[in-house]
This record gives structure tokens, sequence and C-alpha cells, in this order.
């Protein structure tokens, strides 16, 4: 029986990547990002399982060496263009960049200016693509 009972969630929990090297994923989230690792488990399958405190959201990690990044990144980026966005503090966000210019990122281009404010978008070391966004006063 369908009901008229609109569903409201709380949001997003977390987000789940699949990475190459743990190890690299872990220094990379939490070194140069600064998360924090909350757990380190395996799952049924033994996949290492890792998440991090990202603020208002957790980043799982599954360590997955034997899957076809190329090919799935090419599929979910460029076909799809699945990114994630995290917000940074005005008055921050210059000093952040720096930081993961200096640490060897990968950028997508120069900072872009939108209506609601500017974004710069890079990469992880299994080319996901992160955005930092940063909101207009």
């Amino acid at each position: 029986m369908k009901t008229d009972t609109k569903v409201k969630l709380n949001g997003i929990h977390h987000i789940a990547l699949n990475v190459k090297n743990m190890d690299r994923a872990e220094h990379f989230y939490s070194d140069l990002l600064g998360f924090e690792v909350v757990t380190r488990t395996s799952t049924k399958a033994g996949l290492k399982h890792t998440e991090l405190d990202a603020g208002n959201v957790v980043m799982a990690l599954f360590e997955s060496p034997d899957l076809d990044f190329e090919n799935a990144q090419k599929t979910m980026t460029d076909d799809g263009y699945l990114h994630f966005a995290f917000g940074a503090d005005k008055d921050k966000s210059s000093a952040i960049i720096q930081h993961l210019k200096d640490n060897g990122v990968r950028f997508d281009g120069e900072p872009r200016n939108y209506p609601g404010g500017e974004s710069v978008y890079f990469y992880d070391p299994d080319g996901h693509v992160i955005e930092i966004h940063v909101e207009k006063n």
C-alpha cells in the first residue's frame, strides 16, 4: 500500500571510494587533507577498509589493488563526471591550495568562479576528482 509520507533523511553519512594502495591513500587523505583515521578493518572478502573523519562526512576507503582503475575512472569521470567536493573557509583556501601544490598534487586547471563561489579541482593518487569549494561572502 502506497503512503503519502515523504521520507526525510539526515544527509550523507559517508562517501566510499576504491583505492589501489591503502597506505598511499591514507597518506593523501590524512596527511595532506587533514582527515583523521577513525577505524581500520577488513571486509568479509578480505579488502582493507579504512574510515576517515572528513568533518561533516566519513570517507570510507576500500583497497582494491586488482580493480581496473583506468577504465573505471574514464567511465565515471569523463562520461559521468563523478567527483566530490569539500568546503573550505575563504581565508584558508589559498594556503590549502599551496600546501597541495607543494606536495605534488595534480590539479585540473586553475580555480573556477561560479555564481555561488570559487572551486578548484584536483586528483587523489588513484585519479578520483576532488573539488574544494569556497562560498562567496
